[in-house]
């Protein structure tokens, strides 16, 4: 049962209905056994601000999750502009392939130089 929803302008929507279910089914014990209209009260007030303080730890989470996927989209677009730009600059696929068995046979093997290449060699 979500608590929590994120809008496209990433504001937090709250289920305000789902909030106040939550309170009562943490609660319905502690509620059954208050004799006084005043202890029912106070009980009632406890699991609302409990059920309260998971939807807003949800709504913290909802939006850290929404910022780090952006955050990736936004790396692996950076990434794919690179691999264009490389395989721009070495103009063909045979090119490329040329330089990654070069890469391959040098003293000081680059892993991420030969990573970098075989993305621009997908690109074409």
């Amino acid at each position: 049962m979500s608590l929590v929803n994120l809008k496209k302008s990433n504001q937090v929507g709250y289920d305000k209905a789902g909030i106040m279910r939550r309170a009562h089914a943490e609660g319905r014990f502690a509620l059954a056994m208050c004799r006084t209209l005043a202890a029912r009260r106070q009980q009632l007030s406890h699991w609302l601000r409990k059920a309260w303080q998971a939807a807003k730890a949800a709504a913290a989470d909802l939006v850290r999750r929404a910022e780090r996927d952006a955050a990736v989209r936004r790396d692996l677009a950076a990434r794919a502009a690179a691999a264009v730009a490389l395989a721009a600059s070495y103009g063909s696929a045979e090119a490329i392939r040329q330089e990654i068995e070069a890469e391959n046979y040098r003293q000081h093997f680059n892993v991420a130089r030969v990573a970098e290449l075989r993305a621009a060699l997908a690109t074409l």
